[in-house]
């Protein structure tokens, strides 16, 4: 499923710079230069997927030069439908395995909604722990106080704190720090990397990057204050008194924190040089290196594309596997405009022909309706046919073919059964306006084994 192979590039790449991150960057004292670098590092992940800079290279050349070449690249392709000898009726190549991958979006999906819903939940909470404060301005400072709070935080413009908790110069150290918080718009970068942990919550790494993000938010919030003057060793003191107050709301930047000592040793960190800025530059080739990843990956995909399609048109004699790549593979959306196999036959639209009830009900149809030739099973010959015909602008079945013939008795079933298909087609389109299509179905005789039939 293309969801499951965009969450793991999202996560590769996340892990990839985070690494790159921890090596050359995480101890540096450019905090505002990290903290581009950490959002940078998310919107990267997120993004370098859906960048396919091979693409007009391979629409416009490769993929054109193979249908110049004379190769059929029929629209659709459903599963292989098996038809099998000790029962004379057909089964579809579905298995248990089919279910795995809908199961797993699905476990996906239920956690990451319950991720989601706790977001939802702290910010309803603090929204409802502000509707109970009181405004009011301390030296010009807009806050809101609550009584009785011990651990003061701020949320994006929002301070809220207890002034009568602090005494002397806490007070203004409490202030500054959260008015930087508050200012530079922290609580974005929180917001954003709680609702990355959502999108990628099976990813141990994203919920370091998160750590990662907090803190850094946090040395430059304490460098703020230093910088305004307040006395570093008071101020650490004031920490260090604070640490074991429990924090009002994980989504906040609290003044309080855990990993205390880590803020404490940044602040007493010697200020890395300017040259260190250079080092920054070196993000440029990873990105690089990602895209170029991702466009190779694709150059793949759709190489393996003309590869199975060539295949379909010629099939070989005696293959033997249940599902082959063609029938398991989802092929990527390449549109081609106004590609025609005939002058009247497309085999690339922008809406594609629909059986009445979908796919399912055309399989249960060729289920309930197609056999297993007698004669072919006295000769034991079993093969797979596949079978290619029109769907016309009126939704009528036309031009019932095999791509290439394996056994007379095999071939004529297979298309008897698909010129039987009811005429009742919703017929595809292409910019607006119904066109023939060409859909191509594989079917597979096979003859069952001694321990198939003793199970």
């Amino acid at each position: 499923m293309e969801i499951f192979a965009y969450l793991i590039k999202v996560n590769l790449a996340i892990i990839l710079l985070y690494v790159f991150y921890c090596l050359f960057f995480r101890n540096d004292t450019f905090f505002h230069w990290k903290r581009w670098l950490l959002l940078s590092v998310i919107t990267l992940s997120l993004l370098y997927p859906l960048w396919d800079i091979s693409k007009q290279i391979i629409e416009n050349k490769l993929f054109m030069q193979t249908v110049e070449n004379g190769v059929i690249f029929p629209s659709f392709y459903l599963n292989e439908v098996i038809v099998r000898a000790d029962t004379g009726q057909a089964n579809t190549a579905f298995s248990i395995w089919n279910y795995i991958p809908d199961a797993l979006l699905g476990i996906y999906l239920m956690v990451f909604a319950y991720f989601i819903t706790r977001i939802l939940i702290q910010i309803a909470g603090i929204a409802f722990l502000l509707v109970k404060t009181k405004p009011a301005k301390i030296n010009g400072r807009k806050i809101h106080v609550k009584k009785g709070l011990e651990s003061p935080f701020s949320f994006f413009k929002y301070i809220v704190l207890d002034p009568e908790l602090y005494i002397g110069n806490e007070l203004q150290e409490i202030l500054r720090h959260e008015e930087t918080h508050a200012g530079q718009w922290h609580s974005v970068d929180m917001m954003i990397a709680k609702c990355m942990c959502a999108v990628c919550w099976f990813n141990p790494f994203i919920w370091l990057m998160k750590r990662e993000i907090r803190m850094n938010l946090e040395y430059m919030a304490d460098r703020s204050v230093i910088d305004a003057g307040c006395d570093t060793g008071h101020y650490q003191f004031h920490l260090l008194r604070l640490t074991y107050h429990k924090a009002t709301a994980k989504i906040t930047n609290n003044f309080n924190v855990s990993l205390i000592k880590k803020r404490i040793l940044m602040m007493n960190k010697k200020q890395t040089s300017q040259l260190g800025m250079a080092k920054y530059i070196f993000i440029l080739p990873l990105v690089a290196a990602l895209l170029v990843f991702n466009s190779l990956d694709v150059l793949s995909s759709k190489n393996q594309w003309i590869e199975m399609q060539e295949n379909a048109s010629h099939p070989t004699a005696g293959q033997d596997n249940t599902l082959t790549a063609l029938e398991t593979w989802d092929a990527p959306d390449v549109t081609i405009e106004g590609k025609k196999e005939k002058d009247s036959i497309y085999v690339t639209v922008e809406e594609m022909p629909q059986y009445p009830g979908g796919d399912v009900a055309l399989l249960k149809y060729i289920f309930e309706n197609i056999e297993y030739p007698e004669e072919a099973k006295v000769q034991k010959l079993e093969d797979r046919v596949s079978v290619t015909f029109v769907i016309t602008a009126e939704g009528k079945i036309t031009d019932v073919t095999v791509a290439k013939p394996v056994h007379p008795l095999l071939d004529a079933e297979a298309v008897r059964c698909i010129k039987a298909l009811p005429e009742v087609w919703t017929p595809g389109k292409d910019k607006g306006k119904p066109v023939s299509v060409r859909y191509s179905i594989p079917v597979r005789f096979r003859l069952s084994k001694p321990d198939q039939e003793k199970k």
